[in-house]
């Protein structure tokens, strides 16, 4: 079998999942093509694009399925390269327009151009797979409510088309983490392992953590991810935290595997996350997580320990976690995590390969 695999957006989930799927089929003849991680608007419109207008003959080559991330614009693509048109297409949703957070320098005219792109692309598919049901019904829920603002009502009944389509097929997990399970934690070492942009609220995080230690509170924070360039921001918050730091920063994949692997706690305070891979992790390798009640995880975690929060309310979210953190690093109402073994390859890869199968008979 040949499929053609599109990650126009190739970097933290998508890149994760691609290699997983590669991995876990061997046997198929796997043609890779990728953007980079960077300029999401422009990537959002253009890579379909990019793609047609390149003069790479892998686009002439026949294949037996086409398999596509969510950034990637299959529309464009299979319109400039006619002999793709005919090539059963699966879309992958990682994520969606609908119900990620919208900044305050985001317009209104960007954000529903982006929306209807995702609309158009989910339209030229055979099959849409999204790694959450809460991703799919925000999705089919955001869609209905666009078209109804349109002038005109487009035919048919468009987005029942999609539903029908459509399943849920989570990113599984590899075993890079089981393994960590077994091994002691330091039940105060807090790790936080999420980019350090707006949509994941580190400045959330770091005040309830900065309340937390003037009430007399013992931890150590590990600080990881990528910094997005905003470290710099967050000095303040590193110098009073003072020597309960004990990592600020992104580290290598093996240093990263450690930290996960000695974390007792794990945080987020997310305003953005379709599926949690970064949380997920955490439990795999045997720590506690403290989650928001929203957005995928009381799908994904329904084990984790939540603190209700508010999106739009930041001092309800900080006063939140920090009422749900103090018990934990006193001691008290610890429990045993438990880990989710139906989101690894191995549980999932059956379903995988059905849908493979499915697509190309």
């Amino acid at each position: 079998m040949r499929v053609l695999l599109l990650s126009a957006y190739h970097g933290a989930s998508h890149k994760y999942w691609c290699d997983g799927l590669m991995a876990t089929f061997p046997d198929i003849d796997w043609t890779l093509k990728i953007q980079p991680a960077r300029h999401f608007s422009w990537r959002f419109i253009a890579s379909g694009l990019i793609w047609a207008l390149d003069d790479d003959a892998d686009f002439d080559r026949p294949y037996d399925l086409i398999i596509a991330t969510s950034m990637s614009d299959l529309t464009r693509l299979r319109a400039f390269r006619p002999g793709l048109a005919s090539v059963p297409t699966w879309l992958y949703m990682h994520e969606n327009q609908f119900a990620y957070p919208r900044t305050d320098t985001q317009a209104d005219a960007h954000r529903t151009s982006w929306q209807f792109l995702s609309i158009q692309n989910a339209l030229c598919a055979d099959w849409i797979s999204f790694n959450t049901d809460f991703n799919r019904r925000t999705f089919l829920a955001g869609a209905r409510k666009l078209l109804r603002k349109l002038p005109e009502k487009l035919p048919g009944k468009p987005i029942n088309r999609i539903e029908q389509r459509s399943d849920v097929l989570p990113v599984p997990l590899t075993s890079a983490f089981s393994a960590l399970a077994s091994e002691p934690k330091e039940p105060n070492l807090i790790v936080w392992n999420h980019r350090w942009e707006w949509d994941k609220q580190p400045e959330r995080f770091l005040a309830a953590l900065l309340r937390l230690r003037e009430a007399g509170l013992d931890f150590q924070l590990a600080m990881l991810g990528s910094g997005g360039g905003r470290k710099g921001e967050f000095e303040p918050e590193r110098r009073a935290l003072g020597d309960a730091v004990v990592q600020w920063g992104e580290v290598p994949r093996d240093d990263y595997r450690q930290w996960i692997g000695r974390a007792g706690i794990g945080v987020s305070t997310a305003l953005h996350d379709f599926q949690g891979l970064s949380m997920l992790e955490l439990t795999q390798a045997g720590a506690e997580v403290v989650v928001p009640r929203r957005l995928a995880y009381p799908e994904c975690l329904p084990n984790a320990r939540f603190y209700k929060g508010c999106e739009q309310n930041a001092e309800t979210d900080i006063a939140e976690l920090t009422n749900t953190l103090e018990p934990l690093l006193n001691g008290r109402k610890r429990r045993q995590p438990v880990t989710q073994p139906s989101f690894t390859w191995s549980a999932l890869a059956d379903a995988y390969a059905k849908r493979l199968a499915t697509l190309t008979s």
